[in-house]
């Protein structure tokens, strides 16, 4: 285990090291390999941890890979995890805000490491089979954030279009969902596109990831890139994670990640997400502070963090950001999903 970042004791006041445990949850996905194993994840709590919590559906918006590369990649995913009942899947935004794409084949074209169409054939999938709910991504949130209010927590591992677009129909959700958990943008600005700050799923849609944030939800939660950079699994450990097969989630994640190149060590990221969101007690710090999104310029996606507080308040939102976490039971959790 290595946490090699480390913020000045001066600027830590408010920390914030415990959180309300959700029962309902809807994960918002443009799913990449990094979801598909955060989703697998997520089964595997459902199933044998949090019995008291329920996932209501999987909402998918463009990403990582094109929308409806996405749905597969959901819907094959779904097959290979910890569900008793396959969750429902909802078509949401084919573009950003700003009706454009932004990619960078980090799980290749299929955004599933080049392995869609073998699952897919494996499934007695056809090309003309609609995997998807009628009803619309932007409606189903918007219904189940009436029906469950404060119970409900949606977990976000991809760019924040859907939930601009239901904010944006539906303002008054503002004030009745529980909780926003995202996994998005840098604290330190060490990032992972061509700037150097900004991380993908804001860079993706700048527009929308500052518009969700400036709004005034009652919890928003942001897990940021460089605090999952700060832990990082040795080889030996990231290799029973993704490079075992004795079974067919095992295999899976295999199979998605071998075409994958890890340069340095093998990282989770979107899978950190999804279990401080279901096991808010894995979080054992995160600060509130105000932030705010570059949305033009050299550093256009970049997060700044208002540290010492003198930014315009009108220029920042107060959101809640993890910098510490339990990372052995984090490991656990991720050599169990694939090994039960």
């Amino acid at each position: 285990m290595t946490n090699n970042f480390k913020i000045p004791d001066m600027l830590l006041g408010n920390d914030i090291n415990q959180y309300k445990k959700y029962t309902k949850f809807i994960i918002d996905t443009d799913a990449g390999g990094d979801d598909a194993h955060a989703i697998m994840m997520a089964s595997y709590i459902l199933k044998y941890i949090r019995k008291d919590a329920e996932l209501l559906g999987i909402t998918c918006v463009s990403g990582n890979a094109s929308l409806y590369n996405v749905i597969k990649n959901v819907y094959i995913t779904s097959r290979y995890c910890h569900f008793d009942e396959f969750p429902k899947i909802y078509k949401g935004c084919e573009f950003d805000s700003m009706r454009k794409f932004h990619r960078d084949f980090f799980f290749k074209e299929d955004g599933f490491g080049g392995v869609q169409n073998q699952y897919l054939k494996e499934l007695n999938v056809n090309e003309n089979q609609q995997l998807y709910e009628n009803q619309h991504a932007v409606d189903f949130l918007k219904e189940s954030i009436e029906k469950y209010q404060e119970e409900l927590c949606i977990i976000c591992i991809g760019p924040l279009t859907n939930i601009y677009i239901t904010l944006l129909q539906h303002p008054q959700i503002i004030n009745q969902l529980g909780c926003l958990f995202c996994m998005c943008g840098t604290y330190m600005g060490i990032g992972n596109q061509l700037n150097g700050i900004a991380e993908f799923n804001i860079a993706t849609d700048v527009l929308a990831t500052k518009m969700v944030l400036q709004a005034d939800f009652k919890n928003k939660i942001i897990l940021p890139f460089d605090t999952v950079l700060s832990y990082s699994l040795n080889k030996d450990v990231g290799s029973k994670i993704f490079n075992v097969q004795y079974n067919k989630i095992a295999k899976l994640i295999h199979d998605i990640y071998e075409n994958v190149v890890f340069e340095t060590c093998y990282y989770l990221c979107d899978e950190l997400a999804i279990v401080m969101a279901m096991m808010p007690e894995t979080i054992t710090q995160a600060l509130l502070r105000g932030i705010h999104i570059v949305e033009d310029g050299f550093a256009r996606g970049g997060m700044i963090v208002d540290w010492i507080k003198k930014m315009k308040k009108e220029d920042t939102s107060q959101v809640a950001i993890v910098t510490q976490f339990n990372w052995d039971q984090m490991v656990g959790l991720a050599l169990k999903t694939n090994q039960e």
